[in-house]
């Protein structure tokens, strides 16, 4: 298919935003964690082995993440628990926290009412459940029976990126409609239990957070709005077969789920984000610039 280029009919605007903040009591101090982690046991019984422990230790600490500055829900905060456990119930709790606070905070700012939203959508790759989490967020603040709702999933962490452009196409052909937009990870939807390194990768970089935003459009729309959206492009490399097994969800060997982060996930990642730049540069930068 031939590619095409985007043009927008009327402005997309970002009314505001805003990004969730846990309570302190659900911080990370990687020194004081590191130790309370020696009490945690796998499934089968077994201590964590010294070998697991620094594995995950070295990643964190190449990761870049402040040493106290990330947080996690109290079922996997080291220092609130001895058995670390994710399932359902605790992340819809989880999502229930992140979004449901990004949310309700994000509505006191604007001053928008739950049943003036007529638009929501919300990412969270790993966790998929049933009811959806756009369900869920629909219960919570009672919105209209007629909000156009879409739950994303599955697509990692280029998946705010993705929505954002969903948002901006459903927008242009609705000028005016509020769209609630979130995105997140649920870290209890993520945790892994055993072994396998290329799993426990993630267990060192997930931690605890979420934003939302409201979007609009239409020229009668800006002066209600802090931000316009100019430009945004999509870049997909899953025909590669490298790019499409980079990231696998499903059991390891002792059956156990977790997520698997291989070694070509960063190069994949980088290719796209090489990609999209190619492809946006022309559009931000002058042409002396951009020589």
């Amino acid at each position: 298919m031939r590619q095409t280029k985007t043009v927008l009919r009327d402005p997309v605007f970002m009314v505001d935003f805003s990004v969730f903040k846990p309570e302190d009591e659900l911080r990370i101090n990687l020194n004081q964690c590191a130790d309370s982690c020696w009490k945690w046991r796998h499934p089968d019984g077994e201590c964590v082995s010294q070998d697991t422990h620094e594995f995950v230790k070295k990643v964190f600490e190449k990761s870049g993440i402040d040493n106290n500055g990330s947080y996690l829900p109290k079922n996997l905060h080291p220092q609130h628990t001895q058995d670390p456990h994710g399932g359902q119930d605790e992340s819809f709790a989880e999502a229930r926290l992140v979004m449901g606070g990004a949310v309700e905070d994000l509505l006191r700012k604007t001053g928008i009412k739950p049943e003036e939203i007529d638009i929501l959508v919300t990412t969270s790759s790993v966790f998929a459940p049933t009811p959806s989490v756009a369900s869920m967020l629909i219960n919570m603040f009672k919105m209209r029976e007629d909000v156009q709702a879409y739950s994303l999933a599955g697509m990692g962490c280029g998946a705010g990126v993705i929505g954002i452009h969903m948002v901006r196409d459903i927008l242009q052909a609705h000028p005016g409609a509020n769209a609630l937009f979130i995105c997140a990870e649920i870290c209890s939807a993520a945790f892994y239990q055993g072994r396998d390194k290329h799993c426990l990768v993630s267990n060192a970089l997930f931690r605890m957070g979420g934003c939302a935003a409201m979007l609009t459009s239409g020229s009668s729309e800006r002066s209600r709005s802090k931000y316009q959206l100019t430009h945004s492009e999509r870049v997909h490399t899953g025909a590669r077969d490298t790019g499409y097994n980079c990231m696998y969800v499903g059991p390891d060997d002792a059956g156990l789920p977790g997520i698997f982060l291989y070694k070509d996930l960063p190069v994949e990642a980088g290719l796209a984000l090489e990609k999209c730049l190619k492809k946006i540069t022309p559009q931000i930068m002058t042409w002396s610039q951009y020589a």
